[in-house]
This record gives structure tokens, sequence and C-alpha cells, in this order.
């Protein structure tokens, strides 16, 4: 009895000696890897597209398949969102997780082995409906495994991600065989799905279904047992507990739900988010990469090159975000990515108008190239992983499923439009009119988010819910001790 006590000490001795960001990492790692899988997905139409494109392909496409299998995505994530809610509320955050993984194999299935316009319609739409259940579980779970200290970072691997997902799949599309790549593409989901299954529930959601003894486990084995994570355990375990109270009929907890300032201000601020990501033309350019720089270059670099060029670029860029997310200010770095953004928007389609009017040279006329790649910096900067970083923190515990599906909703009907009228704008107002209405409405975006958005780096998710209560109500409502225990953490993980 002593020596299994003993053997017992030792393994958890084991497991405390690897710190807790490590432990943090591990959980998250799951659903960063499934990320990687989501940017292969909006990515890949841009290296499909282009190789049915050539004359020997036996797979042949009209311009009306090739503008559905780009937007597809967007009306099939409605999908997924719907369900989202429903099954991270009642199945949890890892289970929701895990179950997302299985039509996003199958569409990748599906699309190495389609041999018609169909069965790529249908491979995309099973890969949609799945990036819709991810895009309202990733950010979710992330936020509910990291510790504030750490979960602007954690939260910028979303970013970080999406571009590289879309660098690998122009980079297989460009040396594999649409089909092979399709296979390599896909792979990031089986690795995806070990990984969720060997990460524990998050404690939040834990909390929420009164299971406090396995919230109390799960906590420490993300967080440690040390007396900070203790008082942090604390207010969370007693803030669901004052939450719970008595069930009420789901009509009622609806309609109070969309009168409280905590449910209806984050999901106004997450509408123009990703209202902004998409009109930044976020997925726009990854889907329709070589003719968008086939165009700016005016034929001066070869397509693939060109297209890696902004792979690269956005890449690099996704490294840098990681460190700015975690050391400036939230505001600082969407701003500072929006500025960047329009401007570059619009010099690049003023450029293009120059050009187009013979006021600049053949010998100049890759010029726009230049503020292009700025553009490409600038939006994977601030306006890509921003969104995401906000969306996993900025709703209360209570109502994080819905709004989190709600403002996922917004995300996927734009995402839509914008990827399917692309094409059109493109032949109708040009590149240059195109992107000019980009800029424009990414500062009518930016203007709103300034007055709208609240600072949340370094916050617990339970302070960021009491900004949107009243600061002051929100603090004369906590008992003094836990006001205390809040403040007391916030100046340790700060120190």
């Amino acid at each position: 009895m002593s020596e299994s006590k003993g053997m017992s000490e030792s393994k958890a001795k084991k497991t405390h000696k690897i710190s807790p960001i490590l432990r943090q990492l591990l959980a998250v790692s799951g659903v960063v890897i499934y990320m990687i899988g989501t940017g292969a997905n909006i990515a890949y139409p841009g290296v499909l597209l282009e190789q049915l494109r050539q004359p020997d392909s036996a797979l042949r496409l009209t311009r009306e398949h090739e503008s559905w299998i780009a937007s597809i995505l967007g009306l099939a994530l409605i999908a997924g969102i719907i369900v989202a809610p429903f099954s991270l509320q009642n199945l949890g955050r890892r289970l929701t997780n895990q179950l997302s993984t299985l039509p996003a194999l199958g569409g990748w299935a599906v699309l190495v082995a389609a041999r018609g316009p169909a069965a790529l319609l249908i491979s995309r739409t099973l890969q949609g409906f799945a990036m819709g259940l991810q895009a309202a579980a990733g950010p979710v779970s992330i936020a509910e495994y990291s510790s504030p200290k750490y979960r602007g970072a954690f939260l910028a691997t979303i970013a970080f991600s999406f571009a590289l997902g879309m660098l690998v799949a122009h980079i297989f599309g460009t040396i594999l065989y649409w089909r092979a790549a399709a296979v390599a593409c896909g792979s990031f989901y089986v690795i995806s799905l070990i990984l969720i299954s060997i990460s524990p529930e998050t404690p939040p959601y834990l909390a929420s279904r009164g299971k406090n003894s396995e919230c109390r486990k799960a906590f420490k084995l993300l967080r440690g047992d040390d007396e900070n994570s203790e008082k942090e355990l604390e207010v969370l375990i007693k803030s669901q507990r004052k939450t719970a109270g008595p069930k009420v009929p789901q009509f009622t907890f609806y309609r109070q739900m969309i009168t409280k300032p905590e449910f209806y201000k984050p999901t106004v601020i997450m509408m123009f988010m990703f209202i902004l990501f998409q009109l930044s033309g976020m997925t726009v350019v990854p889907s329709y990469t070589v003719p968008i720089m086939e165009e700016v270059s005016g034929g001066t670099i070869e397509p693939y090159t060109s297209m890696l060029m902004v792979d690269i670029v956005r890449f690099l860029t996704a490294i840098i975000a990681c460190f700015a997310i975690n050391k400036f200010n939230r505001r600082t770095v969407l701003f500072l990515g929006i500025i960047i953004s329009v401007v570059s928007l619009l010099t690049t389609a003023l450029l293009l108008y120059l050009r187009d009017g013979g006021y600049i040279t053949d010998k100049y006329k890759w010029t726009p190239v230049v503020p292009t790649l700025f553009y490409i910096f600038g939006k994977t900067f601030g306006i890509l992983p921003i969104p995401w970083a906000i969306a996993g923190e900025i709703f209360p515990l209570a109502y994080r499923s819905v709004g989190s599906g709600i403002s996922g909703m917004f995300l996927s009907i734009m995402f839509f439009v914008v990827v399917k009228t692309a094409p059109s704008s493109f032949s109708q107002i040009g590149i240059n009119g195109t992107f000019c209405v980009y800029g424009i409405s990414v500062a009518i975006c930016g203007l709103f988010l300034f007055f709208l958005l609240p600072e949340t780096k370094g916050k617990t998710l339970y302070e960021i819910e009491c900004h949107f209560r009243g600061a002051k109500a929100g603090m004369v409502k906590a008992d003094w001790s836990e006001k205390d225990k809040m403040l007391e953490l916030k100046n340790v993980e700060e120190g």
C-alpha cells in the first residue's frame, strides 16, 4: 500500500516538473494544428483551380464552378456554426473539437477521389462544416486552456497557423499533383485528432457543468497548484456558482440574455471584427492569389513565384504578430494593422490606375507589388490575429457558446459573399477598384471598432465580463474578498 502511494507521489512530482506553460502548450496544440488545416482549406483552391485550368487536365471546370468551389466553404460554415453552440454547451469543448476533425477528414478523402465538379463541391462542403464547428470551438478552447499571462500568445497562434497552412498548401500544390497535395493537407487533421484526444476538458466548461472536482483536477494539471493558481481556481468556481442559479425556461433565458450588456456588446464588437476580417480580403487573396498577383505585377513575376512571395510574407508576419500580441495591447496591434492595410490598399489601387492609364512605364510596372506586400503584412499583423484573440476571451462563460455562434454566422456569410463575388468584382471594376473598395471598407470598420473595442490584454476572463457589465457595478457586486483575490492574482501575473 505504501509502495503504491509512493509511486503515485513520484508520478505526481514528475508531472509537476513540467512547467504550466508546456502543459498549456500541449493542450492547445491539437487546436493549433487543426487551424493549420483550416489555412490549407482556404488556400487550396489557389493551386487546385490553377492545375485544373491546364490543357492536359482530365477534370474540366467552368468559371462558375471555380467561384463556387472557392466560396462554398462560407455557406457550409453556417451549418457548422449553427451546430457549434449546442455542441459546445452539451458535449463540451474537447468532444466538439474531436468531432470537427471527422467531416474535415471526410472532405479531403472525397476530394482525393473526385472525378467531377459535384464531388469537389461535396468535399468543400464537408470541410466548410468542419471549419464552422472549429471557428466557434477553437478560440474558446484556447482561451479556456490558457492563463491570462500566456492567453494572448496562444490565441495569436491561430493567425500563425492560418498563415502556415496557406503557405504549406501552396507549396504542396506547387510541387505535387493536386490529389497528392490533398492527402498531405488532410494529414494535419489526423495529428490534430490525436493531440485533442490526449488533452483534458477545459476547466471553465467543467465548472459551468458543476463538475468541480474534475475542474480542479484539470485546472491543476494545466496551471499547477501554486498559491496564485489556487486563487484563480477559487474565483472561477465561485463565479460559476453565482451564475448557475435556478433553471429557467429556454425562451426566458434567451430573452434575458439579449438584454444583457455582457452579451450584446461583445456580440456587436465581434460582428464588426469579422466583417473587417473578410472585407480586408483575408480569404479572397489566398483563394485567388495567382490571378491577383499576375495583375498586380503586370506579368513581370512568374505567377507561382509571386504566390509564394505572398505566403512567405504572410507567414513571417504571423510569427512577428505572435510576439507583438503578447507584448503590446490588442488595440495597438489591431489599429496599426488597419492603418498599414488601408494605406497599402489605396496606394496599390492608385498605382494600378496610373499604370493602366499609361502614366507608369513598362520598366516600373512591377511597382504595385511593393504596397501589395505591405498590405499582406498589415492585415496579417493586426486584422488576422486580433479577431481570433478577442473571440476567445470577450464573451462571458454563460453565453460564450451562443455568442461565438452568432458572430461566427457573420464570418461565414461574409466569407461566402466576398469570395463568391470576387471574380465578378475583378472583371467589372478591376483589381484596382476592388482594392479601393476593400480599403474604404476596412477604414470604416476600423473607425467603429476604435470606439467600441476595449483593451483585454492581461485581464482574466472574469474581469473582461465585469467590464461589459459595467466596471464599477461588477466590482461592487463581487464581494471584497473575491475582489482582493482578483487584484492580487493580476499583480502577480503582471509582475
